[in-house]
């Protein structure tokens, strides 16, 4: 025959409830043990890290290493302010390649305009104005010479300053002519 128990199904359920509660025990036991852990960890790191951060502190505090600095920060100062002028440099000359009016196609095309009764004693050149000094055979020869700078793409004016045969050899005249050049940008 067989026995008739009536708790038995409270007995069962006691089962359960102590299983859940051994899980639930166990799995807060572990994140207990976890959060323990970290905070071991995490203390002993920023203890580590409170140690060297003092040890930088006394070697950026030592005397001589205080004198690097100042060097290191002195060589920074120069090398900021030679970068500003290398800069301010860069810029002019940058506007000076711009304002290079003359070059040796410039010289090329003004030695082509030249008929051959005509020599140059000297040729000086400021900024945006052509001066040219020499002697001619003829005053025709100086006027043709006028009339074929003027043609010159690159030169705006021409002005014949003076024609004079006293400072010059017997049928020769000397003159001065000044052309003034057009701006290059």
């Amino acid at each position: 025959m067989k026995d008739i128990n009536f708790f038995e199904p409270y007995l069962g359920r006691n089962k359960e409830k102590i299983n859940s509660k051994l899980y639930i025990y166990g799995a807060m036991g572990i994140v207990g043990f976890l959060i323990v852990i970290t905070l071991i960890v995490n203390t002993v790191r920023i203890y580590i890290l409170g140690k060297s951060i003092n040890d930088y502190s006394n070697k950026l505090n030592d005397s001589q290493m205080q004198s690097q600095l100042k060097d290191a920060e002195d060589i920074n100062k120069q090398i900021s302010i030679l970068k500003e002028y290398n800069s301010a440099l860069d810029d002019v000359a940058v506007s000076v390649k711009q304002r290079d009016n003359v070059s040796d196609t410039l010289l090329n095309s003004i030695s082509s305009t030249v008929p051959s009764e005509v020599s140059f004693k000297k040729i000086d050149i400021t900024e945006n104005t052509v001066s040219i000094k020499g002697v001619s055979t003829n005053r025709i020869a100086v006027a043709e010479l006028k009339h074929n700078l003027s043609e010159l793409p690159n030169i705006k004016d021409v002005y014949v300053n003076s024609i004079d045969n006293s400072n010059s050899v017997e049928n020769e005249y000397s003159f001065d002519i000044k052309c003034v050049l057009k701006d290059v940008e």
